[in-house]
Order: C-alpha cells, then structure tokens, then sequence
C-alpha cells in the first residue's frame, strides 16, 4: 500500500477514534440531561457502533495481522 494511502486511512482511523469517544460519552453524560431522548441515544448508537467498526478495521485488525507476520518471522 502506498504511503500516501496509509497515512490518510490512518488520519480516518483516529477521526473515528474521536468520533467514538464523543459517542460514548454523549451517551453517558447527556442522555439524561435531554430527558432521555430516544432519538438522541438512538443517533448516538449508531455514531458509536459505525465509527467503532472502523476503527477496529482500520487500527486493531492491521496491527494484530502486523504482530502474527511477525511472530511468523520469529
């Protein structure tokens, strides 16, 4: 892959990160201050379940293939 690439999947990677850390915590510290909103907790689910999907594929799942190459290797 080139390096350009990886640098921008990366940069998406940790957007998501963010984005998903706000999700939670939007979940646990406002949800009831909006009288516990359906629409609020059922957007920021899906804020937190999408962003978390890419984040495992792209920063855990290339980082645990990396280790098993290596453990191959060794």
């Amino acid at each position: 892959m080139s390096y350009l690439k990886e640098s921008i999947l990366l940069l998406l990677a940790i957007v998501c990160s963010v984005l998903f850390v706000v999700a939670i915590i939007n979940i646990a510290f406002y949800w009831a201050s909006t009288g516990f909103d359906w629409m609020f907790l059922g957007k920021n689910v899906l804020y937190a379940l999408a962003t978390g999907y890419w984040v495992w594929r792209l920063l855990i799942m290339p980082y645990r293939k990396r280790k098993a190459l290596e453990a191959e290797r060794d």
